[in-house]
Parts: C-alpha cells; structure tokens; sequence
C-alpha cells in the first residue's frame, strides 16, 4: 500500500538539505532538459525543484508543476509567486488525471514520487498521453534499503521493479544509474510512434 507525503510536513519538502541528495542543476542537464522544453514536474510538493526547471528551459520554455494534495498546490503556487517564476504554473492533478492535453509535454521530472503512487500501470497511461513522441522521462527514487533519510525500505520500489513498469507501459528505459548515496535514477523515453529508424538504439541521455 502507498503513503502520500504527510503535508503537516511540507516544510520538510522546502528544506535545503535536499541538497545534499544531488545537484538538480548537474543533474538535470545530464538527463537532457534543455532550453525552451515544456516540462511536467510530477508530485511537486512544496515546489522545491521547480526554480531548477525553470532556469533550465528558460522564457521560451514552460514548466507544469501537479500535486494530487490541495496543501502542497496552494503552498507550491505561493513560492512560484513569490520568487517570480513567470514560466511555471503549477496544477491540482488527480491520481491518474493529468490536467493538460495529449502531446504537449517534451520533459517529465519525477522525483521522490513515483513510489507514492497508487496505481503505477494507470499512472504511466495517462503520462504516455500528455507526452509527446520521444519525451523525455528523468525518475528519481529512493534506494530500497536502509537509509539514514525517505521512507522506510518496504514503501518504496527498487530500481528494477520501477523499470519493468515503465517497460510493460511501452516506455523504453535507456539507463539505470545511481544519483547518490540514497537514490537512484532512471533515463526514459516515451515512444509512441516507431519510425524506420526506430531499431537503431537511441542515447539517453540524448546528443544535442
């Protein structure tokens, strides 16, 4: 069963330590944001990442932060406002509703999330719709194991479970790698149409 993240305790969510877990700035440039993408940032809780994004692709680029819990939209909204972050806007989502139309996302950012979800295969449904051909996926999620930080082993998935997932939605996983001593990520592209090159390997990350 999944536990979403207790928002008594958003304030958790917005502390910097997260730092320490990675660099989203190196991080999200190894896993190929780029200027002037559309980016969804998925579970975006306090926001904390979304000034990273929003740097990242620019005036010419947009980022779409969702939330299923009102607490997290209303507080994600305030520090958008606040910070002056004219590209974002951030969304009240259902579980496996997202509020945008089909292919219009170049970029999904999934950080600490995806083990917060209740029905994964629905989930990737509904992320396959409002992405376009060859979007790009960039998961981030707790190792499952013991750790000093995040939820305990047993509520999180391991790296390969959360592959297989994305594999059986007909999303192409390119690499699994470790992003620090607690998490691990996962390079994804959403294919949704095959062309004649379609069986030459892609790179993820991708050449630009």
């Amino acid at each position: 069963m999944t536990h979403k993240f207790d928002p008594s305790k958003i304030h958790k969510l917005d502390d910097p330590s997260r730092l320490e877990l990675f660099d989203p700035e190196k991080l999200l440039k190894e896993f190929g944001l780029r200027e002037g993408m559309s980016v969804l940032d998925v579970g975006t809780g306090a926001g904390f990442y979304l000034p990273y994004l929003s740097s990242a692709v620019g005036s010419k680029g947009k980022v779409f932060g969702i939330d299923v819990q009102e607490p997290m939209v209303e507080y994600a909204r305030r520090k958008v406002k606040e910070l002056g972050l004219q590209n974002v806007e951030v969304l009240k989502s259902e579980e496996n509703k997202i509020p945008l139309p089909s292919d219009s996302i170049d970029f999904f950012f999934i950080a600490f999330t995806f083990h917060e979800i209740e029905e994964p295969s629905a989930f990737l449904r509904e992320l396959k719709r409002v992405g376009k051909n060859r979007s790009l996926i960039a998961l981030i999620d707790w190792k499952k194991e013991e750790r000093d930080k995040g939820p305990p082993p047993e509520e999180v998935l391991s790296e390969w479970e959360v592959a297989l997932l994305l594999e059986d939605a007909g999303i192409r996983v390119g690499r699994v790698v470790e992003v620090g001593r607690y998490c691990f990520g996962i390079y994804a592209m959403n294919v949704k149409e095959e062309n004649p090159l379609s069986g030459i390997p892609f790179r993820i990350p991708p050449a630009f």
